[in-house]
């Protein structure tokens, strides 16, 4: 049974505001280029409480089905109330599963589209992923992976007064952003910032026609902070500052740190630094100053398996 008290995998990105993470007219641009209007089975790997598979879903014709495989028996659970809410409501059937990502738990060739959404990031192996992704997939069917590049942000600037760095400084930050991924990796924790190489491990995988788009999502933050949007993300980054995750809990980035090369007095420093910017963020949250145009580099990658015609 699983305990309630314990934490799940990325629990802290699934709250309201990653129902925003994309533009609307964006996935109907996305579902149009993928053909997805005239597919008949959609699954989605790492599919965490089924946000991708719902909202591609309006896109599909009636009758079609969506598959979503997660590991996390609660975030299963989830999705399928949220399946049984819509029931209906849309002509759609929902299928969701408890399975790994390197074992999934269907057929060959069920899928006409197969994707995942930042999963193979956390994965310590990703090319075994593609590879059962594509087994799952019809020949001629698509392989698609929603994946970013999260040391990008690390060189944006949120007021225009921090566009007088110092440089010293600012490389200091940017080894300890640096060695934090590289330590994840080296612990088989997976590679943040995976999406720029997705096209690479799809040629590795056989793919065909690999296309390669940029979401144009950017997750601002400008008061006042009157949208829903806005509130929820607001909310999320006082949850994470008093919760000590994302990048503030010490024991796990240290560990990073210096599995990436790191000395344990060097990140202690550069930790005294953090805690002050993480008390200055919370108050400007709290007075509603804080500003940020938001800006990320999320990729999104299609290949397509070939027909044994094409072997």
């Amino acid at each position: 049974m699983e305990d309630d008290n314990e934490k799940k995998h990325s629990e802290e990105h699934l709250g309201p505001a990653r129902d925003f993470w994309w533009n609307e007219d964006y996935l109907e641009l996305l579902a149009n280029r993928l053909h997805i209007p005239y597919i008949h089975t959609l699954v989605d790997i790492g599919c965490g409480k089924g946000m991708m598979g719902f909202k591609f879903s309006k896109y599909m014709p009636d009758g079609a089905t969506v598959y979503g495989v997660d590991y996390e028996p609660g975030y299963i659970e989830e999705a399928r109330q949220r399946a049984h809410s819509l029931y209906g409501h849309n002509e759609i059937n929902y299928i969701f599963k408890v399975g790994n990502a390197t074992d999934i738990p269907l057929p060959d060739a069920t899928a006409d589209l197969t994707l995942c959404q930042t999963l193979l990031i956390h994965v310590k192996n990703p090319q075994r992923v593609i590879e059962e992704m594509i087994r799952v997939t019809k020949p001629g069917g698509w392989i698609l992976a929603l994946e970013p590049n999260n040391l990008v942000p690390n060189l944006m600037f949120d007021r225009y007064g921090e566009t007088d760095f110092d440089v010293e400084s600012t490389l200091e930050v940017l080894e300890i952003k640096l060695r934090i991924e590289k330590g994840k990796k080296v612990l088989g924790e997976g590679f943040n910032s995976l999406g720029d190489v997705i096209p690479d491990l799809f040629l590795k995988a056989g793919l065909r026609d690999t296309k390669v788009w940029i979401s144009d999502k950017a997750l601002s933050i400008i008061p006042p902070y009157d949208s829903e949007e806005t509130m929820l993300r607001v909310e999320q980054m006082l949850h994470w500052i008093e919760s000590d995750a994302m990048g503030y809990h010490y024991q796990d980035n240290l560990n990073y740190f210096m599995a990436g090369g790191g000395t344990k007095e060097k990140f202690d420093a550069y930790w005294q630094k953090l805690l002050y910017n993480k008390i200055s963020l919370k108050q400007r949250l709290l007075k509603g100053e804080y500003i940020s145009a938001g800006g990320s580099l999320v990729y999104i990658v299609a290949g397509r398996k070939p027909r044994p015609s094409e072997l």
